[in-house]
């Protein structure tokens, strides 16, 4: 595995990505393009949260999946939206830009967005795969299209009292365009298959958020699946160690870490890897 950092451009602002790619395997007697997938780490729009970048990045490696980490645009004078999705699309363009020696499987690039990062995968699996609304954000100007999105503790709609965003202040922070607040109403008959997951008790985001993502895919009769796992706080990534933040037990969680088994077996049932 190679790990690299690259600077991508938009309308001359500049973004990171961390890429983790995969090596040939010479056993195999002949070469492999693996999918790959973006990750988009949580972070309440103020931080990209680490502990969801590289050890989700290198979990998937281990599936056989390259990597890629977007650190997308941060509250600053500027709204995050629409140039995180703008910067989301840049990275699939960019995927479709690698040399075969890259070997990467183009048709397969899952995305995969925690809490707030969750926000942006949720959106951009309405507005990328509808015509009008891709223009409209000025994502026709990218190549490429994801296949599939795996959403964990998702930041889903950002009206809904008593959950994140706290307050008006910080939703016009995120963007003022109320359209982008509902992502489950961004969703249409092309967009693409989810796995969603969530705790029953998570503190921050409330556990409606992915009920009516996953209602209005089954009302569209989407390829949906997903895990309410009945305890957990918000943030627990894996619920191990590997994950766990010093001396906060409460980040242990081993029920829940079966999450990341359900999304692969999910993914191989998709034919999505494999």
């Amino acid at each position: 595995m190679k790990a690299e950092e690259n600077n991508l451009t938009i309308s001359n602002h500049d973004f990171k990505v961390k890429s983790y790619w995969l090596d040939q395997v010479a056993d195999f007697g002949q070469p492999v393009d693996y999918p790959i997938v973006v990750i988009c780490p949580g972070g309440g729009f103020t931080f990209h949260s680490q502990r969801e970048e590289e050890p989700v990045a290198l979990r998937f490696n281990s599936f056989g999946m390259h990597a890629v980490v977007l650190e997308y645009k941060l509250i600053d004078k500027e709204p995050v939206y629409p140039l995180a999705l703008q910067e989301l699309g840049k990275v699939i363009d960019w995927i479709n830009q690698q040399p075969a020696s890259r070997h990467i499987d183009k048709q397969r690039i899952i995305l995969a967005g925690f809490s707030a990062g969750g926000h942006i995968v949720a959106a951009y699996n309405g507005i990328a795969t509808d015509e009008k609304l891709r223009k409209k954000y000025h994502l026709d100007q990218f190549s490429g299209q994801h296949a599939a999105a795996i959403l964990g503790y998702p930041v889903i709609d950002m009206t809904v009292k008593g959950s994140f965003p706290s307050d008006d202040k910080v939703r016009e922070e995120i963007t003022p365009d109320k359209a982008l607040w509902k992502t489950q109403d961004l969703l249409n008959k092309n967009s693409k298959p989810v796995f969603v997951w969530q705790t029953r008790t998570d503190e921050l985001v409330n556990v409606i958020n992915s009920l009516m993502y996953v209602e209005k895919m089954n009302q569209l009769d989407l390829p949906v699946e997903y895990h309410l796992f009945g305890s957990g706080i918000h943030g627990l990534v894996f619920g191990t160690y590997v994950t766990k933040k010093p001396g906060k037990d409460k980040y242990l969680n081993a029920w829940t870490a079966k999450w990341i088994e359900l999304a692969l077996n999910w993914l191989e049932m998709m034919k999505l890897i494999g």
